[in-house]
Order: structure tokens, then sequence, then C-alpha cells
């Protein structure tokens, strides 16, 4: 799971990448059959694409690239997380529904739609080279097999109370983004930018970003 830091801290825990691709692109059963199959976040690898303008786009998560994804999500919150870190999140959700590509609204879900689960916890990272970790997130796609097939994201962000102080609308739009398919970006006007910025307004990049995993979107 990615996550973001004060200073440059590319966090990237990998947990069998191979395994990944396997459950990504799995041989398609028999109908009589069906299995379930999901992937968590990818490797470093990651694609872009540019919009109708030739805006270059942010990079998307590998596991996002092609699949074909409602821009309809559920959110909820984990048990737990603190009435600010709550408000933070939401400030975060309304920013992504004001670009119109995406919809997130409150709510439990269910197994065959989108969903982004909300969630905090506490990790102590070590001073010496300066810098400390204030979330992470990233997508799971799961995909389902049978008569027809469907593929939904089962994303998650999560923020770091270890470092209340420095939370901000801004970490939670960045982890956001990662669950809803964005990876990280070299462009410090990025909300995807790895090292806090306070950027709190996604780029024309961003919007491109995620035109580029929701192309259904039409705006």
């Amino acid at each position: 799971m990615r996550w973001l830091s004060r200073l440059l801290g590319l966090g990237i825990i990998i947990m069998g990448l191979w395994t990944w691709r396997d459950t990504i692109l799995p041989q398609l059963p028999t109908p009589a059959t069906p299995t379930t199959t999901s992937a968590s976040q990818s490797s470093t690898s990651s694609s872009s694409a540019a919009s109708a303008s030739n805006t270059p786009a942010t990079p998307t998560e590998s596991i996002v690239s092609g699949m074909p994804l409602a821009n309809t999500y559920a959110y909820h919150f984990d048990n737990g997380v603190p009435a600010r870190e709550q408000a933070l999140f939401k400030q975060a959700v309304a920013a992504y529904n004001h670009t119109g590509i995406v919809t997130l609204t409150a709510g439990a879900g269910g197994a065959t739609q989108n969903m982004v689960t909300f969630g905090v916890y506490h990790k102590q990272m070590a001073t010496n080279n300066g810098t400390f970790e204030l979330g992470h997130g990233g997508p799971q796609i799961i995909r389902r097999y049978g008569l027809t097939t469907t593929t939904v994201n089962h994303g998650s962000a999560q923020l770091n109370l270890t470092y209340a102080s420095e939370l901000s609308l801004s970490v939670a739009m960045h982890e956001l983004g990662h669950a809803l398919g964005l990876d990280h970006s070299t462009a410090v006007t990025s909300v995807m930018y790895p090292v806090d910025q306070g950027v709190t307004t996604l780029s024309a990049a961003d919007l491109a970003g995620l035109r580029a995993i929701y192309p259904a979107a039409q705006h």
C-alpha cells in the first residue's frame, strides 16, 4: 500500500507481485463454476494517458489499467475513526465528487459494487531520514466470472494517527486518490505528489488520470 510522507518517502509494501499479475488476468473458468479473484495494490509500474486536450495525465495504478470500472462508489468508515479524520475524508470525497468524473455516496456498499473504506492506524516511524508516514491507500480489484464478468474496486484509504497533528485535507485527498486508482505523480502541483505539499485542488493532470480510469464519465 502506498503512503504519503512529509518528506519524500515512497513507501510500497510489495506482497507477491506475480500473484497479483496472475489474479488480475486469470484463465476464464467455465460458467458452471464461477470463481472470485482479487488483487491488491500493484507494484511501482504504472500507466498514464492523456485527455482530449493532450494534458499529460497523472499515472494510474497498473492493476486498474484497462479495467471496466463503474464511476460510482459507496464509502464507509471503519470503527474507531475520530471525528476530525472523518471530516477530512468527507471533504476529500466532496472534492472528488465535484469533478463529476466519480461519484461517492455514503453507504455500506456491497460485494458487486465499487466501495471505499476509510480507516486509521498507528505507526511510529524512525526519524533518522527525516521522513514519516502520514497515510496509505490503494485499490483492490475483484473480478467475478460466470455467465457474466463483473469487475469492482474495493479500495481503502487510511490516515496515520501517530502524526495526527500533520494530517490535513491534502493527505486525505492523496490517499483517496490511491483508493480510486491514481498513482504517484512527479508534479508538485498534483495531489498525488508523494511528499505532502498541502495541495487540495485536483490538477488538470489529476483529472486526466481519473478520466483514464473512468472513461465512461463524459465531462
